[in-house]
């Protein structure tokens, strides 16, 4: 049966799709009616972000359809509640109203803000004015595209619903020229999607939400598409830290299942609404209701907005690099990119065809953009697919006479300078107590003076080898009582020079608390670092040990289960603004996520597989790739040599052993042994014993 002439024949051409018909999905993967497999670089527009028939969320829609699915809400039902206070408490706000549609939860959010307009700022009766941005997509209902700037949406569907004015999307002075008394609401998209992935500059929506303020007008975003991780945050809003009144959510939210939506919301507009006032059939059922939730549990589970953040970086600086003059633009956040071709030189529906025909599915939108919004489940490897195929593609649509773009100068960068590191002298240290498998104060106490004498000349050659790699070194005071100062990396991390201190859940080590605020503190006075923060009551954090900066990857990776909480990752997150993902660490002699991973130089990452819950070294596999993983062995674990500092090409351990130090030099390293025995009695190596200043997210 040719079924794809059954949609032509019987169908209205209200869409233009490539011709493939697909019958099944897994994951990010898509088969068609002949057995062909093709990649999912599209996720039907962002709402199949957890991936094609996720297995928990299939669980959900089955065990919830079995038991009750519409009840309609003429009656509660114990699904909706908890999903309203999930939504309320992720965006910020107050209130939610489910729908549908991103098109309906639009249309209840033009309702709000109008009621609000009439109620609580006066607007006289009738004459409620909202601002809207060119190029803008909303929906397709006769209201929405009343206000749209595309003829295509509007030819022959007037007359529209008066009450809209268009403004130049990006544009603060425009918006401000345009609000006047009768301004109820600003509606825009903070990244526009069907536009063709169109950012706006850098402030725009925080200069929206000071007009928003100064003029009594209500700022609302619509975040169907962008909403739930698909630019590497949750919500595209915290990119610009603000907080608008209300908030338009759907597609990734019924998690490629079913259509679910919703408009959440302050609660001085939101108990506007009265019985009678709105309302839909299926709106808010248990059946969208449990699908909700579940897609909600499995994006913060399954680390999905640090996903999104981390490869769509990835991807955006692949496809920047694809040096072909049919390129004019590459934009985009988190896995959510747009290509913008020269029309002249290369038609996007032939290159989304082409990638078709070659096992990828793509969708150009407005003639000349190639869009990329994978699955945000994709692995580093399935991605380099992709874009592999994606720049052979486009080398073959580019004709050859055109001579290839030259990166401009400015984007190379200058050679790196010498770290800047903290260590602290072991003058008073020693094993006296056992809060790791490590540590044996009665073996240590047999050759103290010894054991002492050589963790001395150990710490000097340590010293002496980061100094001849071009190292500036600060100097923590040692203090007695408190042998483990020594061990510099978990005291804090820094990035950006900010600083996260710790606090210790081992009660031998919270002595050193005060003692490294004390430090911190003068080296925000001598200008070293601008900011000290401190993690709440309750959880433990132990610094850069469980907090590791990849700069190939711009993320930090958090280490948690046996010395840090689960918890430290959401407020380094908060401090560094960075993607963050959490690694549990299960095995009791590395206890620390630095003792069993090292990112090196290259983008390589040394780690000690058994450290690692399955889920932790398949997330380690999706995001750094397999290829870049190497595995530290017993041999080389037992004797910490993951507890290893990166210098450039220069690699210092405590311990290496030779087969691990012929892979690295394979790989162009150069590899410095230090005698650091005395302090692996205290599960300690060169990693613990540094903490460095010159991380730099802002930079990178």
């Amino acid at each position: 049966m040719d079924f794809g002439d059954l949609e032509r024949r019987y169908g209205t051409h209200n869409y233009h799709p490539i011709p493939v018909v697909l019958t099944r999905g897994e994951g990010v993967w898509l088969w068609d009616d002949q057995g062909r497999k093709y990649l999912d670089m599209m996720s039907a527009y962002s709402a199949v972000s957890p991936g094609h028939s996720h297995p928990r969320l299939v669980a959900a829609l089955v065990e919830q359809a079995g038991r009750l699915a519409v009840p309609s809400r003429a009656f509660m039902n114990d699904k909706l509640g908890p999903l309203m206070e999930r939504l309320a408490r992720l965006t910020g706000l107050d209130k939610v109203l489910p729908m549908n549609t991103g098109a309906e939860a639009v249309e209840t959010a033009i309702k709000a803000a109008r009621r609000w307009g009439y109620q609580v700022k006066r607007i006289p009766e009738g004459q409620a004015e909202i601002l809207v941005a060119s190029g803008n997509f909303h929906g397709r209902t006769t209201t929405i595209v009343g206000f749209s700037s595309e003829d295509a949406y509007r030819q022959d569907f007037g007359p529209f619903t008066p009450g809209f004015r268009i403004v130049p999307f990006g544009d603060l002075a425009a918006f401000e020229a345009a609000v006047g008394p009768n301004t109820a609401a600003i509606l825009v998209e903070p990244i526009q999607g069907e536009a063709g992935i169109r950012m706006p500059p850098a402030g725009f929506l925080k200069g929206l939400r000071r007009l928003c303020d100064r003029e009594n007008v209500l700022l609302i975003l619509d975040e169907v598409q962008s909403g739930l991780g698909r630019t590497g945050k949750w919500f595209a809003y915290q990119h610009e830290d603000v907080l608008p009144d209300g908030v338009i959510l759907g597609k990734a939210l019924g998690g490629g299942l079913l259509p679910v939506s919703a408009f959440v919301g302050k609660a001085a507009i939101m108990d506007l609404f009265t019985p009678g006032s709105h309302g839909s059939t299926f709106g808010g059922n248990p059946l969208a209701s449990a699908v909700a939730l579940a897609s909600l549990a499995v994006i913060e589970d399954e680390q999905l907005v640090a996903r999104s953040a981390i490869l769509g970086r990835h991807m955006k600086e692949r496809l920047a690099a694809i040096c072909s003059p049919a390129i004019l633009d590459v934009r985009g956040a988190g896995l959510w990119v747009g290509v913008e071709l020269d029309p002249a030189l290369a038609d996007a529906r032939a290159i989304c065809e082409r990638l078709a025909e070659r096992g990828l599915l793509t969708k150009e939108t407005h003639a000349t953009v190639v869009r990329f919004a994978p699955p945000l489940t994709i692995t580093r490897q399935e991605l380099d697919w992709a874009l592999d195929l994606v720049e052979r593609t486009i080398h073959e649509a580019t004709p050859k006479t055109v001579a290839a773009r030259i990166p401009h100068a400015s984007a190379l960068r200058p050679a790196a300078k010498g770290p800047h590191l903290v260590m602290c002298p072991p003058e008073h240290y020693e094993v006296s107590y056992k809060i790791n498998p490590w540590m044996d104060p009665a073996a240590w106490a047999v050759s103290a003076e010894t054991l002492a004498h050589d963790a001395r000349v150990g710490w000097q050659k340590l010293y002496d080898t980061y100094r001849s790699l071009g190292a500036n070194i600060e100097i923590m005071p040692a203090q007695p009582g408190l042998p483990d100062l020594v061990f510099t990396a978990n005291c804090a991390v820094v990035l950006d020079r900010k600083v996260v201190l710790a606090r210790y859940k081992c009660a031998e080590r919270q002595g050193e608390e005060a003692h490294g605020r004390i430090f911190f503190d003068r080296l925000k006075r001598d200008g070293v670092v601008d900011e000290i923060h401190e993690l709440p009551d309750g959880v433990f954090f132990e610094g850069a040990g469980d907090c590791y900066w990849d700069p190939h990857r711009g993320m930090l990776w958090t280490g948690w289960g046996q010395r840090s909480s689960p918890e430290a990752q959401a407020t380094i997150g908060r401090v560094y603004g960075v993607p963050t993902v959490a690694l549990e660490l299960v095995d009791p002699r590395f206890y620390h996520l630095d003792t069993a991973f090292c990112v090196l130089s290259g983008g390589e990452v040394l780690y000690v597989p058994g450290a690692f819950t399955e889920e932790g070294r398949q997330l380690m596999r999706d995001l750094i790739g397999p290829e870049r993983l190497i595995a530290v062995e017993d041999a080389d674990a037992e004797t910490l040599a993951a507890n290893s500092v990166a210098v450039g090409r220069d690699l210092v351990f405590g311990n290496c052993g030779p087969a691990l130090e012929a892979q690295l030099t394979t790989r162009g390293y150069t590899v410095h042994r230090v005698p650091l025995g005395s302090f692996g009695r205290s599960g300690g190596s060169a990693y613990c014993l540094t903490l460095r200043l010159d991380n730099y997210a802002l930079a990178g």
